[in-house]
Parts: C-alpha cells; structure tokens; sequence
C-alpha cells in the first residue's frame, strides 16, 4: 500500500527524503510534485494518507495546499520549511497539520515522525471502523422466547454488531443466526450442534461456517484490542470488553498489539454469543 507524497521545491530536499522514506518505510511513497499546483492535483488524485508538504512553494503556500486538498479529503499533514516563526508555525497548527519539521532534515525526526503517523493511521482506520454505525441491513425480525415470551430484537444485534466494526463483514450474518439459535435453545447446547443446525448437516458447510464465525468474531476482538490499547478510558472499551471477551485474553491481545508480549489472545465464542444476547436483551 502506497501512502507517503511529498511536496517541495527543492530537489536536494525531496531526495533527501525520498531516501530516507525508501529505506525506512520500502513501497509506501507514492512520489512527489515541485510546485503546489502539480502537488494538489496528484495528491487528489492518488489521496495519500500522510503528505510531507514544504511550506513556501513558489506558487501557492503550503496553507493554501491543505485547503485545497482538505476540499476533498482528510490526510495526515507534516509540514517541512525553515521558517521559525511562531506565528507563521501557529498558522499552520491552525490548519490542523500532524507536525512541524524545521530544516535542515533530521533522518531520526522524520523517521519517527512517520512511523507515529502510520501507527496513528492504523488505530484510527480500527477506531473509525468500530464506532462508526452502519446503515442496518434486512428487516427487523422479532424472536419469541419459548419461556415468558419477550421479544428478541434482531435489530438490537446488529446494533450492537455496528458499534464493534463487524456489521456486513463476511461471517456476521452467519454469527447473527448463530446468536438467534442459541437465544432459542435458552442456553442449552454445544457449539457443534449450533454449526451443524447453521450447516443444514452439509458436513463441507459446518467447517466453512464454523470458521467464518471465528473470522469475524476475532475481527472485534482485535478491534477492540486495539480501541483499548489507543484509549483505555473509552466509553465503547469500558462497555463492552469485559462483557463480550475474555479481559485476561484481551490484555493478552493488547499487549500483543503493543509488541509488550508475544503472546496473542484467544476469543471465546460461547462467552461471545452469549454476552451478546444479554446486551441485546438489556438495550432499549
């Protein structure tokens, strides 16, 4: 994946970091233009997700780049120059810029610079995807409990199934009907019963089914693992981490993520299913 351009009239300057992005971060510059008008025009065109952008260009300013640019999407700015003016450098923060490189390049700065920014990117491409709440999909199905008949709202899960990221993935239709069975045999069953009924028998489904459902349910935990590595006050972390997963699995999770340990974590689906017809249950 290529996500690094660059903009700035001075060749030596490009080159410089032009070799310091190839060695330390091979495939992901996408090039790079002279003069601002080339500059917005590629940039809107390949939409890189970090742009190292000098700040006096001999046609536009670098201000006026972000602007033009912020017109069509968001990507992470650092901005490059040699001016040292506190005014002029507040201007650019003003324009909501990652970080300000003073010149002379210094290889360790930029280096570190665009390796928190990648880092950034990442978590919040996983935050974005587990807050955001997508539109729900089929229509509302209502489920009678064989006990005291309450109804079961599907649309409470996928709910809860948007706020975690997994809404519409491979897999989470699948694990909603999981849920919708288990929710009917109150509890009493074995997770190869639950993939067979899924499977219709078909002994080539149930091992296809059963995989999927690990796929996706270990998408929100990673997720999730991820949420809590970057925020671990989060109101989505503090609500649903210790309900729906494992929290020992789950720091085990994190600290993988972090590179603290490497020891990865382990869902458990049963624990999974099951918390999430509770939280169904329990949602207005």
């Amino acid at each position: 994946m290529k996500l690094i351009f660059i903009v700035d009239d001075d060749i030596s300057i490009v080159n410089i970091l032009k070799d310091i992005i190839n060695r330390n971060f091979p495939t992901l510059l996408v090039g790079y233009e002279l003069t601002a008008i080339a500059g917005i025009e590629k940039i809107i065109k390949e939409k890189p997700g970090i742009i190292l952008l000098d700040y006096l260009l001999p046609d536009k300013d670098g201000l006026e780049i972000i602007r033009a640019i912020k017109k069509e999407y968001n990507p992470l700015i650092v901005m490059i120059s040699e001016v040292s003016d506190k005014e002029m450098i507040a201007k650019a923060y003003k324009e909501n810029i990652e970080f300000f490189i003073t010149k002379p390049i210094n290889v360790i700065e930029v280096v570190t610079i665009i390796r928190k920014l990648l880092e950034y990117r990442k978590m919040k491409d996983k935050i974005n995807q587990i807050e955001n709440v997508i539109s729900l999909l089929g229509k509302t199905v209502e489920y009678k409990s064989d006990k005291d008949g309450s109804s079961f709202n599907q649309r409470n899960i996928r709910n809860l199934y948007s706020k975690l990221g997994i809404i519409g993935t491979t897999g989470c239709d699948e694990l909603i009907e999981a849920v919708l069975w288990v929710k009917k045999h109150n509890g009493e069953y074995i997770l190869s019963d639950m993939y067979k009924a899924l499977a219709k028998e078909d002994e080539k489904q149930i091992f296809l089914i059963k995989k999927r459902i690990r796929r996706v349910i270990t998408k929100a935990f990673i997720a999730m693992a991820y949420l809590g590595s970057e925020d671990y006050m989060n109101p989505l972390f503090e609500e649903y981490s210790n309900r729906l997963f494992d929290f020992v699995e789950l720091r085990n999770e994190m600290k993988y993520l972090s590179k603290k340990s490497s020891k990865i974590g382990k869902i458990n689906i049963k624990k999974f299913i099951e918390n999430s017809i509770i939280i169904s249950e329990n949602t207005n």
